[in-house]
């Protein structure tokens, strides 16, 4: 089968083959889908790539005049002469880029963060979720980028277009990376916002010469997008490459990865794990029946009656004195679970005395621990006893003949 449906076919064939695979491939395929997915959804993300970036370059191309103004760099090695309006333009795609990929990813992790946690306990390796992120990241920055560099044709033509999109690629990489972390560990999507907003804006203000003149570098050589701003600076005025300066997106991305693989870790770990094992209520349970017999069910192994050991342990003759019993009414009485004789043979309706409840001590032989307590029952323990008493006080108080 040839054509696209023979694509979609094959395609559809090794979707079906990937959902019974285990391996860390197929794990890494799935969780890549996942992530791609997500972002493609994500409609307020596409609609400020699509309107946001053109808008802002368009404002920058406005307001900013076409000055010629000295950027300090350090592919030329000195001053570099060039047009404050062009230079605005490269800083202001680069903090455009900037502000989306890292909008987006904050809001991908932030989302995602209970499914993943679900994917780490049905088995899936923390490890290759990441990595997934970081591929989904480097999907997103390649799209954006190339976008970016497209809508920047139609204010400014750099002399090298595609070290150009590196540059822009590399930024975004870099606040992606920055993004990861901060949906992994801040708790609110308002501190998350404003860090993302606050760090691009410094960053990428502080390297523009028109707003600091200054030639000091010592401070701005650590800022997230510097290594970007130079590539995209020689890119746009000189004919030299600057990649080595590009790649530093990378490194600031590795620091971040390894930064929210801690924090990842930490996110999705099984809680349940550490919870603290509750020790159980009771050993053994100590029931009773209609009739009035015990049935004693034991979580630690079997019972043995203290009576039926030869020596009881030591402590087990202490008797329990069983708290004092309110004095019942006739109401109470009625209510009471003992079965009464039949009909012609009832007892007048006075308080019935019972023997207080069994204080029979039991041991459980696969602890060695005995197990004392009384058997809490509204019924007395020997129900023969009870109907024998009732039936000769039913027989004395019944009328002659």
């Amino acid at each position: 089968m040839s054509g696209p449906g023979g694509v979609l076919e094959r395609a559809r064939s090794f979707r079906s083959a990937l959902a019974d695979e285990t391996t860390w491939q197929a794990s890494l395929a799935k969780a890549i889908g996942f992530e791609v997915a997500q972002h493609v959804r994500n409609r307020l993300a596409l609609a400020l790539v699509l309107f946001f970036i053109p808008t802002w370059l368009a404002i920058v191309d406005a307001v900013i005049p076409s000055d010629s103004v000295d950027y300090h760099s350090k592919v030329v090695g000195g001053p570099l002469s060039v047009d404050a309006n062009e230079l605005a333009t490269v800083s202001g795609a680069i903090n455009a880029v900037t502000l989306i990929i890292g909008f987006m990813m904050f809001a991908a992790v932030r989302r995602s963060s209970a499914f993943d946690q679900r994917l780490v306990l049905a088995g899936h390796s923390r490890a290759v979720l990441l990595l997934a992120k970081l591929a989904g990241l480097v999907l997103v920055a390649a799209v954006v980028a190339a976008y970016a560099g497209f809508v920047m044709a139609f204010f400014w033509d750099p002399r090298q277009p595609g070290l150009m999109v590196l540059s822009l690629f590399t930024s975004g990489l870099t606040y992606g990376g920055l993004g990861i972390v901060l949906g992994l560990a801040l708790s609110t999507e308002l501190a998350g916002m404003f860090v993302i907003i606050m760090v691009s804006l410094v960053d990428v203000m502080v390297q523009n010469p028109v707003i600091n003149p200054a030639d000091a570098q010592a401070v701005v050589r650590f800022l997230p997008t510097y290594g970007s701003m130079q590539a995209g600076a020689a890119a746009g005025f000189t004919d030299r490459g600057a990649a080595g300066y590009a790649c530093l997106g990378p490194a600031w991305l590795t620091a971040f990865s390894l930064i929210g693989l801690v924090a990842f870790h930490r996110r999705t770990r099984d809680h349940a794990r550490y919870a603290p094992a509750t020790a159980p209520s009771a050993a053994v349970t100590i029931t009773t029946r209609a009739d009035g017999s015990l049935v004693v069910t034991s979580l630690a192994g079997p019972v043995v009656l203290c009576t039926r050991l030869p020596q009881c342990p030591s402590g087990c003759e202490a008797p329990v004195v069983p708290p004092a019993r309110a004095r019942r009414t006739g109401a109470d009485t009625a209510q009471d679970d003992v079965t009464l004789p039949p009909a012609g043979r009832v007892p007048p309706q006075h308080p019935v005395s019972t023997p207080p409840p069994s204080t029979r001590r039991a041991r459980s032989s696969g602890t060695g621990v005995p197990i004392r307590g009384r058997a809490r029952a509204r019924t007395p323990v020997d129900g023969s006893a009870l109907r024998r008493s009732a039936l000769r006080r039913a027989d004395r108080d019944a009328p002659a003949g």
